[in-house]
């Protein structure tokens, strides 16, 4: 059964979710956080409403998920209420749980463009655009943004009119676009706007583990964790990481089988290098290897690699 517009106020709370992030939140690293923990949500790497627009085919392959995934939220940007009703259709059909507009990004290229975090200092081309898109689809429209631009001053006005203009949930970044990760994140101004709003309000910004997200989510619906997840996907897990490196290698062997499945070879033994750097940070004799799993080129070779970690 496809999701409705209620399914984000229908989820059991906390809700507990993989912030999407460019070049990490790929359909393989989705897949090892679910199997770390089958309950969380997970939202695509964003992509150009307009790219999809103009060259559909193209992008597939980026928005591709597994069914393991779900369920999985696509996430789109743009400024074109035209492109973002054509994207939103597109990923309808691929089976997507749900469409998240990316309003919070921070990227200079991406806020040059006018996207983004920029939507924030044009309230009603970002209102028609949620508008456009909650009218297009009967799947839940989520919405993802920053505090402000400099401050937080008009965050509840402008989560309101994403409300009315047809968002069922926002996810506030706890930081500004001016301050983006040089300062912690202040969750008080979005504790403030769970108070004014009807729809579901998660929180995202400077979460360190499980129980700090569960403590940092407060009167809030949820959470999502973005950074502190790479190398450490059993930060969903309450748990935690497992204290021996062997008990994590098959999670760390999964992560590789699918990166790997999902993108090819070559590329995928070129991405997953930087998560096995991330998944072997600190721990003891691992600078050893640190050199060799810089430039792995199969999976036999991640796989020896890992094992002379375990028996070191």
């Amino acid at each position: 059964m496809r999701p409705t517009k209620s399914f984000w106020k229908d989820l059991p709370l906390p809700i507990i979710g993989l912030a999407p992030m460019d070049g990490y939140s790929d359909s393989a690293f989705r897949r090892v956080c679910k199997f770390v923990n089958p309950n969380i949500i997970t939202v695509t790497e964003f992509t150009s409403a307009d790219g999809i627009h103009f060259s559909p085919e193209k992008l597939r392959r980026r928005l591709s998920f597994h069914p393991d995934e779900q369920p999985v939220m696509a996430q789109i940007f743009g400024k074109n209420t035209e492109t973002f009703v054509t994207a939103t259709k597109f990923c309808e059909d691929m089976g997507f749980s749900g469409i998240d507009i990316n309003m919070g990004c921070p990227s200079k290229r991406v806020v040059r463009s006018e996207h983004g975090v920029a939507l924030r200092k044009k309230p009603d081309l970002a209102f028609e655009l949620i508008e456009a898109v909650a009218k297009t689809t009967s799947l839940p429209v989520s919405v993802k943004t920053r505090l402000g631009w400099s401050c937080s001053d008009d965050l509840i006005g402008f989560a309101k009119g994403a409300q009315n203009a047809g968002a069922d949930m926002i996810c506030i970044h706890a930081r500004t676009y001016q301050e983006p990760y040089n300062v912690p994140a202040q969750w008080e101004p979005v504790y403030a706007l769970k108070e004014a709003l009807s729809i579901p309000v998660l929180g995202n910004g400077g979460i360190i583990s499980y129980q700090d997200g569960i403590e940092k989510c407060g009167p809030l619906d949820g959470f999502l964790i973005g950074q502190a997840s790479f190398g450490n996907p059993w930060i969903f897990s309450p748990e935690g990481k497992p204290a021996l490196f062997s008990d994590q290698l098959s999670v760390m062997l999964n992560h590789a089988k699918w990166l790997i499945e999902a993108k090819g070879n070559e590329v995928g033994t070129r991405e997953i290098r930087k998560h096995l750097l991330s998944y072997v940070k600190g721990f003891p004799n691992a600078k050893n290897f640190r050199s060799a799993l810089s430039r792995v080129g199969s999976y036999e070779e991640i796989l020896s690699i890992l094992e002379d970690i375990c028996i070191a």
